[in-house]
């Protein structure tokens, strides 16, 4: 083979391990900072597909970070040059299986999306195809010319560059999963307000159906007088993610939510019994919320006689209202978490289970608790990680360039 040809083979595979390894780091990444999310997209398909019954959360969350740690290290693995045969033989098993799954969700469109890349980046069921199919042709190209190009670290250390790897997404995944997702690309991130325009100031909602299509308008921009009016409010199927709060049949969302102030909000996203083991905490929390000035509630994603249930047997000393399950997975992850608010903006969200009793006796409980989820721990986490690599392959680059005489 002449030089020229061979610089050509090694631009080519190198121009493929960048595009898959970046495909794989970033999708592995977004759902190992956030195994909530890539837990409940599991449980959307397996009730599509009918068989929720039979996965319990646990399992979902173990095949979960399992499946993102994986995504994460071959990702790396194929970054590096690592693993020649491996690497893009890993890729392909990966997409005998994701590859007929988009095909399915592309043609019966089951889910809004498929979740590849967490929220972090929400693309359409028709990109993720699109994608996919270029992902498995570029990992069979990356196999037939797997020899071609240096590596940038040698065989005997790259089991080095995986563990740690391996290892970094595990420490993300935890994280996410017992006290919150230390990067928030939800709407309701660290920051940001909680309402972002009040019910007074938007614009009133229509809803009219023509030909099966139901669209929501507003009472002055109906296109022409073939829609049929069916109700006001948002169309059934459209985006239920937005906060709505209920106290029994009455929406008080602005009255509970759009005050300023200092505002805890307890959110029990599974109001199961597991609650009642910090049922207590919440109490004494309330109360050193309300001696602060601020004041504090419980959103349950439970309604009628569930709700009812519930609130006898868990007795909060602070109001409590319903909401929609959608919603409160947005707002926080786990199945009870603390969300503190200051004058309509976010400041942290917490895991109930983690929280630290001795916030309950602290004179400022919303300045007690230093966040996670505000995206320094992931860029300090993260930065942390990239150096160890580049440090591994700067010593095995001067290694290789200067070995040692015996």
């Amino acid at each position: 083979m002449s030089l020229k040809a061979a610089t050509v083979r090694a631009i080519a595979a190198w121009m493929l391990r960048l595009f898959l390894g970046a495909s794989f780091v970033l999708s592995g990444w977004a759902k190992c900072v956030d195994p909530w999310g890539f837990v409940y997209k599991i449980q959307d398909y397996l009730t599509v597909w009918g068989i929720d019954t039979y996965f319990t959360t646990e399992v979902c969350a173990v095949s979960a970070v399992a499946l993102s740690v994986t995504e994460l290290v071959l990702g790396i693995a194929l970054l590096t040059g690592s693993m020649r045969r491996a690497a893009p033989l890993g890729a392909l098993c990966m997409m005998a299986f994701m590859l007929p799954l988009t095909v399915y969700i592309y043609i019966a469109d089951p889910v809004a999306d498929c979740g590849c890349f967490g929220d972090l980046w929400v693309i359409s069921n028709g990109a993720t195809l699109a994608k996919n199919i270029a992902i498995t042709l570029g990992a069979i190209a990356l196999l037939w010319l797997r020899k071609a190009g240096d590596y940038l670290i040698r065989p005997t250390l790259q089991w080095v560059a995986l563990d740690l790897t391996g290892l970094f997404g595990l420490a993300l995944a935890l994280v996410g999963w017992f006290i919150q997702p230390v990067a928030d690309f939800r709407p309701y991130a660290p920051g940001q307000p909680l309402m972002a325009e009040s019910a007074s100031e938007s614009v009133p909602q229509f809803i009219y159906e023509k030909d099966g299509e139901l669209r929501a308008f507003a009472l002055d921009a109906l296109p022409d007088s073939t829609w049929t009016f069916v109700s006001a409010g948002n169309p059934a199927g459209d985006d239920d993610s937005s906060l709505a709060v209920f106290d029994g049949d009455d929406e008080v969302t602005d009255e509970v939510l759009g005050a300023d102030g200092d505002l805890m909000i307890l959110v029990v996203n599974n109001p199961s019994l597991s609650y009642l083991t910090r049922a207590r905490l919440c109490n004494e929390i309330s109360h050193a919320v309300d001696a602060s000035g601020g004041r504090m509630i419980g959103l349950i994603a439970a309604d009628g006689e569930s709700f009812d249930l519930w609130a006898d047997i868990a007795r909060p000393d602070f109001p409590v209202f319903s909401c929609g399950d959608t919603a409160l997975k947005q707002l926080a992850r786990g199945a009870a978490a603390l969300v503190a608010v200051r004058d309509g903006k976010v400041m942290w969200k917490r895991s109930l289970a983690t929280v630290d009793p001795d916030i309950a006796a602290s004179e400022s409980p919303l300045d007690s608790v230093t966040p996670v989820d505000d995206g320094l721990l992931a860029l300090r986490m993260s930065t942390a990680w990239l150096f160890l690599l580049l440090i591994l392959i700067v010593f095995d680059h001067f290694s290789r360039s200067h070995p040692q005489k015996s």
